[in-house]
C-alpha cells in the first residue's frame, strides 16, 4: 500500500484512501463516446480523528468524487479506502452498514440535499428511524437536542425546507449528519451557496461541533481562504491528481506548485493599496477523458519545459510535511527530503 499523502499522526487515521483510482465510462456529452474519464488517479489521503483536512480545487479535479467515495456513494475502479484502519471492500455487510452511520455528508445544495415534502423534524430523525434502536419518544427527543445545538428553533422543526434560509437549511444538514454520532462529516462546498455573513456562521457553528462532539472533517471546496482558515492541512487538487499538499500558512506564504500559486493570487485581497503579482492560469482545464501526458498541469503552466511532458513528477518534500508535485517548482528547487 502506498504512504499517505496526508498524515496527520502516527496513530491509525480514522479514514484512509490509498492509490484510489476512479474511472467513468464517458456519456453522450463528451466529444469521444466509449471514452474513459479519469476521475481520480491515484489519490493518497489520510484524515485522523479530531482534524480538518481541506480539499480545493476548479470544477473538475475530482474533489467532489473523493468525498463520495469516501461516504461510500461511489465505489472505486482501483486502490483502498480504509475506516479505522478497515479495507471497506472487505467488512462485512453489517461492518459496511456501521460504516455509513460514521461517515455522513453535508452537500453543496441544502434545498436539494433535503426532502421536501418532509418536516425539519423528520428529515433529522429519518437516520434514527433508518438505524433502529431507539424509541419514538427517544427520537424526539435526541432531535430536539440537536436542533438545540445547530441553532434551530423549535418552532422550525414543524416547517418545511421551503419554508427555510440557506443557513438555516444547511444547519438542518449539519444536524442530520450528527443524528448518528458520526465520527466523520464530508462537507461537499457547504457555504458556497450562502451569503458571506451566513457563511462565517456556519463555519463557526462547523468548529464548534467539532469541539463538543470530536469530530472531524473532509472539507471540499474550491475558495482556498475558507478551507485554509478551517482546514489543520490542505490538499490541491488538479484533474483528478494531488499536486501540493501542507499547511494553510505553507499554501498562502510557501506555494511550491505553480497551480496553487495561482489560486492564492485569486484570493481577493482587501487592501486596495497592495501591489501584489498575480499569476494567469492560461488556457482551459484539459478533458479528463484525455489529460495531458507528464505534468497534467503543463498545458496551462508558465515554467512547463520539455521534461513535464516526459516524465510525471511526485509528490516530494518542501520540509515539515509540505509536498508538491513540480519539476519546476516555485522559486526554484526547495527539495528538503
Amino acid at each position: 500500500m502506498s504512504a499517505p499523502v496526508v498524515q496527520e499522526s502516527a496513530a491509525v487515521p480514522l479514514a484512509e484512501l490509498a492509490g484510489v483510482t476512479k474511472e467513468f465510462s464517458s456519456s453522450a456529452l463528451f466529444a469521444r463516446p466509449g471514452a474513459v474519464v479519469h476521475a481520480l488517479a491515484g489519490v493518497d489521503l489520510s484524515i485522523a480523528a479530531g482534524s480538518t483536512v481541506g480539499v480545493v480545487g476548479e470544477s473538475g479535479c475530482g474533489k467532489s468524487t473523493l468525498g463520495r467515495l469516501l461516504v461510500g456513494l461511489e465505489e472505486p475502479t482501483r486502490g483502498q479506502i480504509l475506516l479505522r484502519g478497515r479495507d471497506r471492500a472487505t467488512m462485512t455487510r453489517a461492518e459496511r452498514r456501521a460504516a455509513r452511520y460514521d461517515v455522513q455528508m453535508m452537500f453543496q445544495d441544502p434545498y436539494a440535499a433535503l426532502n421536501p415534502r418532509m418536516s425539519v423534524r423528520r428529515i433529522v430523525e429519518e437516520p434514527l428511524r433508518a438505524r433502529g434502536g431507539m424509541a419514538r419518544r427517544a427520537r424526539r427527543a435526541r432531535v430536539a437536542e440537536l436542533a438545540g445545538e445547530v441553532g434551530l428553533a423549535a418552532n422550525q422543526l414543524d416547517r418545511l425546507p421551503h419554508e427555510l434560509s440557506g443557513g438555516q437549511r444547511q444547519r438542518v444538514g449539519l444536524a442530520r449528519a450528527l443524528a448518528t454520532n458520526a465520527s466523520l462529516v464530508v462537507a461537499d462546498e457547504p457555504v458556497s451557496a450562502l451569503d458571506v455573513s451566513v457563511r462565517a456562521q456556519i463555519l463557526n457553528l462547523m468548529v464548534d461541533m467539532q469541539a463538543e462532539h470530536g469530530l472531524s472533517y473532509l472539507m471540499i471546496s474550491h475558495d482556498l481562504a475558507v478551507v485554509s482558515w478551517i482546514a489543520d492541512r490542505v490538499v490541491v487538487m488538479y484533474l483528478g491528481k494531488v499536486v501540493e499538499s501542507g499547511t494553510g500558512d505553507d499554501l498562502f506564504n510557501r506555494p511550491a506548485h505553480h497551480y496553487t500559486r495561482a489560486l492564492v493570487d485569486a484570493v481577493p485581497d482587501p487592501d486596495p493599496a497592495r501591489d501584489r503579482p498575480v499569476s494567469q492560469i492560461r488556457g482551459e482545464l484539459p478533458s479528463p477523458s484525455a489529460p495531458p501526458s507528464g505534468c497534467r498541469f503543463r498545458t496551462r503552466c508558465p515554467a512547463a519545459q520539455e521534461r513535464c511532458a516526459l516524465e510525471e513528477p511526485v509528490l516530494r518534500s518542501f520540509g515539515g510535511g509540505h509536498l508538491a508535485a513540480c519539476h519546476f517548482p516555485v522559486g526554484g528547487e526547495k527539495d528538503e527530503r
